[in-house]
């Protein structure tokens, strides 16, 4: 994949990595979307439009990105994750998926990235199904936690003048 002019998602929660890996991105001609702290804040910056990529922090404030991980397969568009975190934390359906260890080196980062492929959707079977209106917090999630963050989300919105949900905006 070329990446100059792609859209890459970047979910980290460590300020100065991400802040480097969104600097070296964007010298090489990327467009960042993020980077996000959070699954929750990751789906809100994807809406409808997507993205072409996604780097990926296995661990993001104690919980995993694999919810997110999910969803991002399920559209088509190709992970790499980024971790300090051997293969033995990635669940089954993500062993052998590219990775790159932190701290990383720009140009591997690179070379993961342009050898990056689209998800092969007729493999997707295999994912976890969620239901319809889940929400884009992986399973397991506090639910509390969930609502408050909706709650947080849509004050934001209204505040702005656009209280219409993200994945209804035109």
């Amino acid at each position: 994949m070329d990446i100059t002019g792609k859209r890459i998602l970047v979910v980290e929660d460590d300020y100065w990595f991400a802040d480097a890996l969104c600097a070296d991105l964007r010298q090489h001609g990327v467009v960042v979307v993020g980077p996000a702290p959070t699954p929750f804040y990751a789906m809100q910056l994807l809406g409808r439009r997507g993205v072409d990529g996604a780097v990926l922090d296995v661990r993001l404030h104690g919980a995993t990105v694999f919810g997110l991980a999910d969803e991002l397969c399920r559209r088509g568009t190709p992970i790499l994750f980024a971790t300090a975190h051997g293969e033995e934390v990635m669940p089954e359906r993500f062993r052998g998926r590219p990775r790159i260890a932190k701290p990383y080196d720009p140009q591997s980062l690179l070379r993961a990235l342009v050898a990056l492929q689209p998800e092969d959707r007729t493999a997707l079977s295999s994912l976890p199904h969620r239901a319809a209106g889940a929400g884009p917090m992986p399973p397991g999630e506090d639910n509390s936690r969930i609502r408050m963050l909706r709650a947080v989300a849509a004050s934001m919105r209204q505040a702005a003048g656009d209280a219409s949900p993200p994945d209804r905006r035109r």
